[in-house]
């Protein structure tokens, strides 16, 4: 049988205590898990990420310091373009009546029309009709070759050279008529009664002038008679010509010569002293020289360039079994696209920021003009003369032109 004997007084003192400590503790428990949720809680909506606000600051400081647009173009300027009889005889058609010369120039091409600014040098005059060509020492070439420059990518040409009255008016007329005609800007010669003018060129918004002058002429001195047929090298003129243009609006102006002492690369005492005359005058920015058939030394005055000799573009020198130049040497196939980064300074000035060059040499077996870092490899070229070429030219030009290392982007 149960037993029912009653529960002492004090053990219910002791278990009422008891459970009053256990209903306390789960309390305490409750409510530090409450607080602890709750702190968390205002710790997030305190303290956002550092990163989100950091990258707002940077994206409004970005937009605030937006610097406006450089003005700014690229320039391009090769050496001399003269027809010998046989360059002429390489492009002539099957029948003879026609000459194409669009494929001496494929290779350079590629660098030319990149260019916002390319300005050639024409040294021999074009004929009117192709009726009575000649090549040495009076040249008048086919007419086509203006057509071949145009489609090269060419802007302008400089045409004041010892050749400009090889055959008279009549070729200075005709040599104009077809380059105009094929969308070419001329520089250095005219037939109207005044000075020849520069060519202007709108570029990126900026107006570009182009001078040229020539130091010599073949059998006839300078000033021509007329005087206003051939522009040649007056110093004091072309600093005044440069300084009426920049009143104009012209905002860099660039003066091209053809000078210096044949087949020599070093310059002459004369070609130095001209150099420091044109470009201690603050209107003129930039020589380019041509005349000397082989590349020449390269000047920096007053922070402007001097690139005095450009070397041979196109032209059959040293000669062949035909005609052989005795006094020719292997420099005389060597050439050069000069290459320039021109824009806006701080100041608001208009100059040459970066200057490079494109060596180049004529393929003599078909007159194509090579660009010789560039040069297609399955062609039947001799490697060994073309590196010898751009030796001899880096040797000329280097370090105050840097060699190019890739073609023009678009």
């Amino acid at each position: 049988m149960i037993s029912s004997s009653k529960i002492p007084d004090n053990e219910r003192r002791v278990a009422w205590r008891l459970s009053q400590l256990l209903v306390l503790g789960a309390l305490f428990v409750l409510v530090s898990s409450f607080w602890n949720t709750e702190d968390s809680e205002q710790t997030l909506e305190v303290n956002p990420p550092i990163a989100s606000e950091s990258s707002t600051t940077t994206a409004a400081s970005d937009e605030v310091n937006e610097p406006d647009d450089v003005r700014s173009f690229t320039f391009a300027a090769s050496g001399e373009i003269l027809v010998h009889e046989f360059v002429a005889d390489a492009a002539r058609s099957s029948d003879g009546n026609s000459w194409d010369f669009n494929y001496m120039f494929e290779s350079v091409q590629q660098v030319l029309v990149r260019a916002d600014l390319s300005i050639c040098h024409l040294e021999t005059p074009l004929s009117e009709n192709n009726s009575s060509l000649s090549y040495y020492p009076n040249f008048e070439v086919p007419y086509e070759l203006a057509n071949a420059i145009s489609s090269a990518g060419y802007d302008g040409c400089s045409v004041a050279s010892n050749h400009s009255l090889d055959t008279g008016i009549d070729g200075i007329s005709s040599t104009l008529g077809h380059l105009q005609g094929a969308g070419i800007q001329t520089a250095g010669m005219t037939i109207e009664d005044a000075e020849p003018e520069a060519s202007l060129f709108e570029v990126n918004g900026i107006t570009v002038a182009h001078f040229s002058v020539t130091d010599t002429l073949n059998g006839s001195s300078l000033p021509t008679n007329p005087p206003w047929l051939v522009s040649d090298l007056d110093i004091g003129r072309i600093i005044l010509d440069a300084q009426n243009i920049r009143s104009s609006g012209a905002e860099f102006v660039v003066v091209s010569v053809h000078w210096g002492e044949e087949y020599i690369s070093d310059l002459s005492d004369h070609q130095q002293e001209t150099v420091t005359a044109l470009l201690d005058s603050e209107h003129i920015d930039l020589i380019i020289g041509h005349g000397t058939h082989v590349p020449q030394s390269v000047l920096v005055h007053n922070e402007k360039y001097a690139v005095a000799g450009l070397g041979n573009f196109l032209s059959n020198q040293p000669g062949d079994e035909r005609r052989r130049c005795s006094e020719c040497p292997p420099a005389t196939q060597d050439g050069m696209i000069l290459w320039l980064e021109i824009e806006e300074n701080a100041e608001g000035k208009i100059a040459v920021v970066e200057a490079s060059y494109y060596p180049t040499w004529v393929d003599r077996t078909n007159y194509e003009i090579v660009l010789s870092d560039f040069r297609d490899l399955a062609k039947d070229i001799d490697h060994q003369k073309l590196l010898a070429s751009v030796q001899r030219t880096a040797n000329v030009v280097e370090p105050l032109l840097t060699r190019a290392t890739s073609l023009p982007s678009d």
